[in-house]
């Protein structure tokens, strides 16, 4: 196995374990240019998530400031952060998949 195959597929793949500090590293050591490429494409890919919840925690917190009974299930004002955290859910779902595809694709 090539070095660099197998750092660009660490990078890909450690949004199951380290998804920040693990591109970022090979990024900054690696001098391979297809390798800083593939870290730089990784590093992005675990940042959407990241950024995506903390707007949805934002969302979600300011909606429930100015419902004046955020328990009540009876009220739609709980449904759409609900649909918003499902959209979330599927959209982690989606990224942590295409960066499996990633990790396999720069193996082969």
């Amino acid at each position: 196995m090539d070095n660099s195959k197998g750092l660009s597929a660490i990078g890909y793949l450690s949004i199951f374990f380290a998804p920040f500090i693990v591109p970022l590293l090979i990024f900054i050591v690696s001098k391979d240019t297809a390798v800083r490429f593939h870290a730089k494409r990784a590093f992005i890919s675990h940042l959407v998530p990241f950024v995506l919840g903390i707007l949805f925690l934002a969302f979600f917190v300011s909606s429930s400031l100015f419902v004046s009974n955020a328990f009540s299930f009876n009220d739609s004002s709980i449904l759409v952060p609900i649909i918003i955290f499902i959209l979330y859910l599927l959209l982690s779902f989606t990224i942590s998949i295409w960066n499996l595809v990633q990790a396999i694709k720069v193996m082969r």
